[in-house]
């Protein structure tokens, strides 16, 4: 992935870890089927699959993946 690719997805995700609703991001979807309750952000060809957890207390984006479009689902 394109090192400019890489600091636009960090600032995206840090942007998304201030929403108070994730799906206000126009570039997020919240998934169906067999990967409910999971978001998906897209950044070009690249996807970031993510779900919000809560751990001690605090809130986080748990990133499980992030790579080309294609082979993100």
């Amino acid at each position: 992935m394109p090192r400019e690719r890489q600091l636009q997805l960090v600032l995206d995700l840090e942007e998304l870890a201030a929403l108070q609703k994730l799906t206000e991001h126009p570039n997020v979807k919240l998934l169906t089927g067999e990967f409910a309750g999971w978001f998906r952000l897209r950044a070009g060809v690249y996807r970031a699959i993510f779900q919000p957890r809560r751990e001690d207390g605090d809130e986080i984006l748990y990133v499980d993946y992030i790579g080309p479009r294609g082979d993100a689902y």
